[in-house]
């Protein structure tokens, strides 16, 4: 048997989440309210900005966290440099994200880490494959991979997977920051 791909989806959830979502809701809102940074052609009922948190040292320990366990499972060091680039997402009543990539935004990972996540809706995983329902629905992988978010959850995955935002049904908002991770990969030296 061999592996043709390995795709895994890290999922933590942060246990100092309640104090960190404490300070980033009280920003973020503030943000929201005099529409700060905010990004042009969002999906309908969704709020993004690019607003720098002045709490960004603590919203980086999650996101740290999470990728010294994926640099730690595919290359055994959590002694690596990178980018990261975080944006902010709302969704109220109806708000949510149709299946998509972040295959274009020039990066290795993906995540999001869950201010305001319970009962505001799923996310999705696909591949290809699952999305155009190509795989028979007996065989093996041919259901998509869903996550019902908790406050304080962080998933982080390849940048090239399908993921959705499943529509927001409940009046409560859902909250949560977006990143893309960039190695910074040196060459070995001979």
């Amino acid at each position: 048997m061999i592996t043709l791909q390995d795709t895994k989806i890290f999922i933590k959830n942060f246990k100092e989440h309640e104090s960190l979502n404490k300070k980033l809701s009280k920003e973020i809102i503030d943000a929201r309210k005099n529409n700060l940074f905010a990004m042009p052609n969002s999906n309908k009922n969704c709020w993004r900005s690019v607003y720098k948190y002045k709490c960004e040292e603590e919203l980086l320990q999650p996101i740290n966290l999470i990728l010294a366990e994926y640099t730690n499972y595919y290359f055994k060091t959590n002694d690596m440099t990178c980018k990261i680039l975080y944006w902010t997402n709302i969704n109220g009543f109806g708000g949510g994200n149709l299946f998509h990539t972040h295959y274009r935004a020039d990066c290795d990972l993906s995540g999001v880490y869950y201010v305001q996540g319970n009962d505001t809706g799923s996310i999705k995983f696909a591949t290809h494959e699952q999305m155009y329902y190509m795989i028979p629905p007996h065989m093996p992988y041919a259901k998509m991979i869903e996550h019902e978010p908790k406050d304080g959850d962080i998933l982080l995955f390849p940048s090239y997977l399908l993921h959705e935002v499943t529509v927001n049904t409940t009046a409560k908002k859902r909250i949560t920051v977006g990143f893309n991770i960039k190695f910074d990969l040196q060459p070995t030296p001979k």
